[in-house]
């Protein structure tokens, strides 16, 4: 009876590990498929983009050129004659009108005279005015009892009506800045100021090889001089064209060939 034993129990070991094993190999089985199924989902996500339309418009074609502001009518104001400043009525900044009494000096002898006589305090003054209409700058006398000798710079008088665009344009590029023709200032807050070119100055920059034209600019604001400002001149203009955000556009290194991507359907992009 013992070998009879041995034998059924060596049949059941056998038969449980047949059993242990087939479900390992199930399980492993199941456990890589699901594996490959999540894989595959990871490994192929769709792509996020941002999508536009064309549209159709007028298409400008602008050459970018660089300028400057400049007041072209300055006055110099100077003391007429050798004396004590004994009033300044200005300040840096101000705007004058034609006549208006910036200073007040006296000669040097009614002004020594006047310390030892009550008498005298009524002669020798001058009043120096505004010649026009404009804002004080290079404002060099600020106080009283000064003594300036005669034709000292007391100050400058900008002409606020006078103030010019001074366009540095290529020689090549001229024809698109003739007097009367119109343009654009970009100035560097962003605001942009219509001009019109008026005068072609008989000078050229020898070393950028640029011709300086004048333009006028049509505002009432505020500007300063020596302000660097950019000035768009208008080569053409193309009538019903399309129209893409400038991001859309791409090129190939040397900029020679250009495409945009047009979607197909949500996988498929095409170049065009």
């Amino acid at each position: 009876m013992i070998p009879d034993m041995a034998i059924i129990n060596n049949k059941t070991n056998m038969k449980q590990t047949r059993i242990i094993l087939f479900s390992f190999i199930l399980l492993f089985t199941i456990s890589c498929n699901n594996q490959t199924e999540t894989t595959g989902e990871i490994g192929n996500p769709k792509v996020q983009v941002k999508t536009t339309t064309v549209t159709y418009g007028n298409l400008h074609d602008f050459i970018e050129i660089s300028g400057k502001t400049v007041y072209l009518n300055k006055n110099t104001i100077v003391a007429p004659i050798s004396g004590y400043v004994t009033k300044v009525f200005v300040q840096q900044g101000d705007k004058v009108s034609k006549g208006t009494t910036l200073f007040e000096m006296q000669s040097s002898e009614a002004y020594v005279m006047r310390q030892n006589d009550s008498l005298s305090k009524s002669f020798g003054f001058v009043k120096i005015k505004a010649p026009e209409n404009g804002i004080i700058t290079n404002l060099q006398v600020v106080q009283n009892n000064i003594f300036l000798d005669q034709a000292f710079e007391m100050c400058v008088i900008i002409a606020s009506g006078n103030l010019k665009v001074q366009a540095n344009v290529p020689f090549e590029y001229r024809k698109y800045a003739t007097p009367g023709q119109t343009g654009n200032v970009q100035l560097p807050d962003g605001n942009s100021i219509k001009i019109t070119f008026s005068k072609v100055l008989p000078q050229m920059n020898e070393q950028t090889q640029t011709v300086k034209i004048l333009a006028n600019l049509n505002t009432n604001i505020f500007i300063p001089e020596n302000m660097i400002v950019k000035i768009l001149l208008e080569k053409r203009t193309k009538q019903k064209a399309q129209i893409l955000p400038k991001n859309c556009v791409m090129a190939d290194a040397l900029m020679t060939k250009f495409w945009v991507m047009k979607l197909i359907n949500d996988s498929v992009a095409v170049n065009t």
